[in-house]
């Protein structure tokens, strides 16, 4: 027995043209998400009237002997992230629940010691450095520090 070809009814015809509307929706949205991913950055570049970084945060790391280290980092990101892309310390570091190791310089917890966050003023910013997102032109000091000892 040969099968009846049955016409579509109007229904099913706007939902066969709105289904194929969506899909091609679909693909344009993902297309340009792709090209906006892909696209050039231009991170790290400077705008060439000043020579000012285009966004950019200076982090000052104090180390134990009180020498300073400075950094410019990118702003808008967490300071774990700023850190981790401007190749300061890596990945073991960037998973850790606490930086140790920024760019050779450490204060391990084991030993009593951490990075104390402060801003310009040296002054106690209190939180995690996945919490405090950098601004621009903002300067941070990561101060070599001894941990207190809750225990007495």
């Amino acid at each position: 027995m040969w099968a009846r070809h049955i016409p579509l009814n109007h229904k099913e015809k706007k939902m066969k043209k709105n289904t194929r509307f969506f899909a091609l929706l679909l693909i344009l949205v993902l297309a340009l998400g792709m090209l906006t991913a892909c696209g050039g950055s231009d991170e790290g570049t400077t705008d060439e009237g000043n020579g000012d970084a285009a966004s950019g945060a200076t982090v000052i790391l104090v180390d134990e002997n009180e020498e300073e280290f400075t950094y410019e980092v990118e702003a808008g990101k967490n300071l774990r992230e700023a850190l981790h892309d401007a190749g300061l310390i890596d990945d073991a570091n960037f998973t850790n629940m606490f930086v140790e190791t920024i760019d050779g310089h450490t204060a391990a917890m084991n030993d009593g010691v951490l990075w104390l966050m402060c801003d310009e003023n040296k002054e106690q910013i209190m939180g995690f450095f996945e919490e405090h997102v950098l601004e621009e032109g903002e300067t941070l000091y990561l101060i070599y520090t001894v941990a207190p000892n809750f225990d007495d």
